[in-house]
């Protein structure tokens, strides 16, 4: 008999009682629940790192454009206009058209329609190619704008990949006149409308113009973190005119223009979905975070390629 209720003492004592197991699952879980924030914030710490180094690499394929043909890219050109690579007689074409040859899409480059719309069906065997170094790793991948979206661009069945990067047109002047930025020389950016840029245009300093930046998210329209139903923001295929309008908005991004630079809406403004900024390409090549608290008439000054206006970078 002892043996036995040895054996059984044993065998008592090295199960599991209900109590215990209830008891470690609730201890797993408060770690997973520490742990998890920790978790997400690497991922989102990796997802901006790769976001910087998107914009790296198209800052480096702009200089490579300037060193082939003496100028930086348009923001956008629209016809009639002539570019190195052209003369643009149809529609409009945004920068990263010009920067395929340089961002290692050369068979993408070589059969790109100058001649006709960047987003027409000539140009959709280009303008359908999702390409990474375009695309935020913190946005959602491999989004498209169709003829839902943009009925206009897409009445003929046609659709395009979309990016999340482009450069500033301008500094809308109403922003002046509100006396939320500074008056300038120049409003324009360096990748503006119908202007092909050179290094000693940029009087303000390279170091001190940006050059690209992000408007992450698009066709979906996104205001202050929320997307908005029913309602888009067109301007989202690569191969088109994403230039970022320089105007602000309120904090909600609901009325443009306004005292928000960034990460208020996605609607031609900057915008991310990195927490606290967005990433940002100087003229000098190197990167930035530009924190979201930044004061909108600071952006201005960095937004202009020749304001005149004196600053450092935050």
């Amino acid at each position: 008999m002892f043996p036995t209720c040895l054996n059984s003492c044993r065998y008592r004592r090295g199960a599991f009682t209900l109590v215990e197991l209830v008891v470690s699952i609730a201890v797993i879980g408060v770690l997973v629940a520490l742990l998890l924030p920790a978790v997400q914030m690497a991922r989102e710490s990796a997802r901006r790192m790769a976001c910087s180094n998107n914009l790296k690499q198209i800052g480096l394929a702009c200089h490579h454009h300037h060193d082939t043909y003496g100028v930086f890219p348009p923001g956008y050109a629209q016809s009639p206009f002539t570019v190195p690579q052209g003369q643009i007689i149809e529609g409009a074409h945004g920068t990263f058209p010009f920067l395929l040859p340089f961002l290692e899409q050369q068979a993408l480059a070589s059969i790109y329609r100058w001649d006709k719309r960047a987003q027409g069906p000539e140009n959709q065997p280009v303008a359908t190619a999702q390409l990474k170094v375009l695309q935020c790793p913190s946005a959602e991948p491999d989004r498209w704008v169709t003829a839902v979206e943009d009925p206009t661009n897409y009445d003929y069945g046609g659709k395009s990949a979309c990016g999340d990067y482009g450069g500033i047109r301008d500094i809308d002047t109403r922003l002046v006149d509100l006396e939320l930025v500074d008056r300038a020389a120049n409003y324009e950016g360096v990748l503006t409308k119908n202007f092909l840029t050179r290094l000693a245009d940029i009087t303000d300093g390279a170091s001190q113009s940006i050059l690209v930046t992000e408007h992450a998210g698009r066709p979906k329209l996104w205001r202050a973190g929320r997307p908005v139903p029913g309602t888009y923001a067109i301007a989202a295929a690569w191969v088109a005119s994403t230039v970022t309008f320089g105007q602000g908005s309120t904090t909600d991004g609901a009325t443009k223009p306004g005292p928000c630079a960034i990460n208020c809406t996605n609607d031609r403004e900057v915008y991310s979905f990195h927490p606290g900024g967005a990433n940002a390409v100087f003229a000098d090549g190197s990167v930035h975070f530009l924190p979201a608290t930044i004061d909108i008439r600071v952006f201005a000054r960095l937004a202009t390629r020749a304001g005149g206006e004196v600053v450092t970078i935050p």
